[in-house]
This record gives structure tokens, sequence and C-alpha cells, in this order.
């Protein structure tokens, strides 16, 4: 007999026509490999991407309200007849992760997250709770540096040539050119001389002009905020993620800014007490500083029935990254700097060990 359920185990696509698509209808078996092969320009992206992906986010994003659907990308419904049997579908593409500092291997495959609840367990001298160890939390992270792990210093030769005064335009910066906004503020402040060659600034005036803090300051019938060059280079520049910078933004900071092992915690991101607790003779940043595979073995060697669980969660994470190639990693390699391939197998990592079940996972030319 005909169970209706049964009639849910595929996706059943009817005339689609995203694109190059001309009429294609199918049936997709669920929990099934499924690959679509074919040369360039036959429409494989058009009917995976861009009919069966497009159309299940689309449908979860109508399941919001009116009110949180503004701040999503508007998503129209692909060119088909008919898209039946739709499940979740979560796109593990190619793409490379996420350029935040604060990002890591073990941050974005929640590996990082067991090993720091270890610690808090197991840990001695026993310092608290795991965001002690984390270096996103203010508990853990290193107070110089704020979990960055590097501290910056700036060449002020960079910003400025000081053979010339502002009106010549002395200041190098991105953004400060003659006649712009910021220009206009520093040359209006009245803390100094527009036509005095830089190289020829009192004392008091090179401190004005570079390291004066935020002042209210009236010029003509305008009100703004002065504050010295260096100053707001920190504030514009420096407090943003390098690699989310524009391009002529990003060459500016590498050639004025130097960046260097934070002198506090050696580039660790951890506070002293994180770093002062250890297990079998080892602080959890030489953990997540060893390769993966080196840290599978390790934790492989901790035997505590206490967190038994947990420990064989993480071995299980550990393996899986070892087995899908990437035990040479770190658990503290910044995210930003994996290649498209190394960053898609962190996601599938991340993905095939969740706790969702009927999911239908669409893969970007696995390699």
């Amino acid at each position: 007999m005909q169970i209706a359920a049964d009639s849910h185990q595929v996706i059943q696509i009817r005339g689609a026509r995203e694109n190059n698509l001309t009429d294609i209808s199918l049936d997709i078996p669920k929990r099934r490999l499924t690959v679509f092969t074919g040369v360039s320009g036959s429409g494989k992206s058009s009917l995976v991407f861009g009919t069966i992906a497009a159309e299940s986010q689309r449908m979860i994003n109508e399941t919001y309200t009116a009110f949180i659907q503004s701040f999503l990308p508007s998503q129209g419904r692909p060119d088909v007849d008919g898209l039946h049997n739709l499940s979740a579908a979560i796109v593990v593409d190619q793409e490379r992760m996420g350029a935040n500092s604060r990002s890591t291997v073990g941050t974005a495959t929640d590996a990082s997250t067991m090993l720091r609840i270890v610690f808090s367990r197991l840990g001695t001298p026993h310092i608290g709770a795991s965001t002690a160890f984390s270096f996103n939390a203010p508990d853990g992270m290193c107070p110089h540096c704020e979990g960055i792990g590097q501290v910056s210093d700036i060449d002020v030769d960079q910003l400025v040539d000081r053979e010339l005064s502002l009106n010549e335009g002395a200041i190098t910066v991105p953004g400060y050119a003659v006649d712009t906004w910021y220009w206009q503020n520093m040359v209006n402040s009245g803390f100094y001389s527009a036509d005095v060659k830089l190289k020829d600034f009192t004392e008091q005036e090179w401190a004005d002009l570079l390291h004066m803090s935020p002042v209210k300051v009236k010029a003509g019938s305008t009100n703004y905020t002065y504050e010295g060059l260096i100053t707001k280079v920190r504030r514009t520049y420096l407090s943003k993620d390098r690699e989310a910078m524009q391009a002529h933004i990003r060459a500016f900071v590498d050639r004025a800014v130097v960046f260097t092992d934070c002198p506090d915690c050696g580039g660790t991101r951890l506070s002293a007490a994180a770093l002062s607790s250890r297990i079998d003779g080892m602080n959890i940043a030489e953990c997540s500083a060893m390769q993966i595979s080196d840290l599978a073995s390790f934790v492989r060697r901790i035997d505590d029935p206490g967190v038994a669980p947990l420990l064989a969660g993480l071995r299980d994470l550990l393996d899986s990254l070892v087995e899908i190639g990437l035990g040479y990693l770190s658990l503290d390699r910044p995210s930003g700097t994996l290649s498209g391939g190394e960053a898609q197998r962190v996601k599938m990592v991340r993905h095939l060990g969740s706790s969702l079940t009927d999911v239908t996972y669409v893969f970007d030319e696995p390699t």
C-alpha cells in the first residue's frame, strides 16, 4: 500500500526554466548523494543553486515577520512550474570565510568552545568558567591587545610629507586631499597655520596636528569635532578589520601601520591567568597552536570520566578535520587566511557534524 509520507522522499522539480534551463523536470531522492555534472554552461548551477537552493531559502524567509523580512535580501521565485517536497537547503560553497580577525578555525568549527570547557574542568590551577579561556570574552582576553594578539604603531612619515604645508597637500592619508571635508577640518581648526611647512611646526603644533584628543571647534558657522591625525587614523582605520577594508585603504594601512605580536600575551590573545592553567603540561594556547592531527592525539591521552562525553565529541570533531584533509591546520589559524577549498572543507565539517536532520546540503564542486 502506498503511504502518503513516502511521496515526500523525493524533491520534485517540474518545468525549470531558470537562466539557460529548458523546461527541465526531474525527481531528486532525499537522504542520498546526488551529483550534477556537465560542461560549463550546461545549467548545473542554475538548477541546484538558482532553483532548488534559492526557492528553499525564499520559502524559509517568508515564514519570518514582515519586519524581519525587510532586513533580508529580496528574492524572487525561480522560473519553474512546480517545486515540491523541498527541505531546508544549506549551501556549502567555496567562498572564503568572513574576514573577522577574531574568527579562527577553532571558533568556526566549535572545537575551541569544546577545548575551553575541557580546560575549565580539568586545567590546573582552576581559573574559572570556560569564558576565562576565550580571547573573545573580557575575562579571558589579553587586556593589552584586547584579544587581537597584535599591537600596532604608526609611521608618521606615511601620513604626512614634512616638506609641504597643509595647503600644498602635506597630508597623504586617503580622504585628506586638498579641499576635501577632512582636509578642511584640519585646516580650519585654528591650531596651526595651513601655509607653514610641517617641518617648521613647533612641538605644540605637531602635538595638535597628530595627537590631540577630540575637541569641539567652530569654523565660521560650522561646529564640528576636531581630533589629531593619528588619533583619527587609529579610530577610523585600525579599529576595523584589515581584510574588510577597501583595497586602497588596505594598501595605506599596510604602508603606515606596523603590527607586532603583543608583548604581554606573545600573540596568544589570552590573559595571563588563561595561559597559567595547564593540562598535562600544555596550556590552551599551546594546544590551539598544534597541528590538528597532533591535537587529536593529545586529546586522546586525556582520560577523565567527568568530561568523557565532551572529550568524545571533541575527538570526533578533530578526527573529522583530519579525515577531510585539514589535519595540517591549527585551531588558532585565522579563518580569513584559509583558501577557498580549505574554507569549504571547514564548513563541511561544521555542517555535517550538526544535530539537524532532513536537511538538503548543496556542495559547490567539493574537492
